[in-house]
């Protein structure tokens, strides 16, 4: 019965999602002309059931943003453990991004800030905590911070871009644009 209980939770729960990203991908609606009456009402769902799920539709919007930051990097983890490869890892990157090409157009149109790589990287870096950091040239803890904030924010706007343009270039050929832009040296993108 418990389990029964679980998948209804989670269809409810997948129902609402899909209700709210309908509502910016198709109707174009921003979140915040987004009501939870028009996503009960399209969902067929009560208004306690939604909030029994959800504290409101920024709610909804969060979690789809925290659940693919961690398929992200789930994927990058994977790729770098199997590889040992940064180029792959950047590589796998614009690859997920392209699979998931209708959340992230979405994502990007309604997020100013867009976080979802952000997360994921600090993800990674949770996980890769032990790396030498003067073995990549930084004197500092600080300066991996900061350089860590700038490539972020730059690999955000490229990955906007990207798909702006209708993911034309492939996700190697954006490795390469990556490795000159940035002058990574061959053996630090093989790195880790």
């Amino acid at each position: 019965m418990n389990t029964k209980n679980n998948q209804l939770s989670r269809a409810t729960s997948e129902k609402i999602v899909r209700a709210v990203f309908q509502q910016i991908s198709e109707k174009r609606k921003p979140v915040s002309r987004i009501t939870v009456r028009e996503i009960c009402e399209e969902t067929g769902i009560n208004r306690s059931t939604f909030y029994a799920h959800f504290r409101d539709i920024y709610d909804v919007v969060e979690k789809v943003e925290l659940r693919m930051s961690e398929m992200l990097t789930s994927s990058l983890m994977d790729t770098l453990e199997q590889t040992g490869s940064i180029s792959k890892l950047f590589e796998q990157l614009f690859y997920f991004v392209q699979d998931y090409k209708k959340f992230y157009e979405i994502y990007f149109q309604e997020m100013h800030q867009a976080s979802v790589i952000g997360i994921a990287w600090d993800m990674i870096d949770a996980q890769t905590s032990s790396i030498d950091y003067q073995q990549f040239g930084f004197k500092n803890p600080d300066e991996v911070e900061y350089a860590g904030a700038f490539f972020i924010s730059g690999l955000t706007a490229m990955v906007r871009m990207w798909l702006d343009k209708g993911c034309k270039e492939t996700p190697a050929e954006l490795v390469d644009v990556l490795t000159r832009q940035f002058r990574l040296s061959p053996s630090l993108t093989e790195m880790i």
